[in-house]
């Protein structure tokens, strides 16, 4: 019973592999996935079936979301283009630092 199921897993990741491929070329294609399935005899509701279980095995293995705290930094903004080195307040307005960004670019 055991070589079955492992027969029936390789089958599975096979048919997955290949329809992540199915899916790779539609997107890449630049057609719509009604006009990619029309011109590759695919049922369109075959295909999202497919794309929902390829997207639902990406979340089950996705690794799990850690909270991690980032300290804030107080030391203020720093910016350094061509040399130049610009050290400004942490409170700075938005506004102003947008212009001064828009100015050196």
């Amino acid at each position: 019973m055991e070589e079955t199921t492992t027969i029936t897993a390789v089958k599975q990741e096979v048919r997955m592999r290949d329809w992540a491929e199915q899916i790779e070329a539609q997107k890449t294609s630049g057609m719509t996935v009604q006009k990619w399935c029309e011109e590759n005899g695919i049922n369109p509701k075959t295909y999202y079936y497919h794309l929902r279980k390829l997207r639902e095995k990406c979340v089950a293995s996705a690794p799990a979301i850690v909270p991690l705290a980032v300290p804030k930094q107080t030391d203020g903004i720093h910016i350094e283009k061509n040399g130049l080195q610009i050290s400004l307040p942490v409170d700075m307005p938005a506004e102003t630092l947008i212009a001064l960004v828009h100015e050196l670019c």
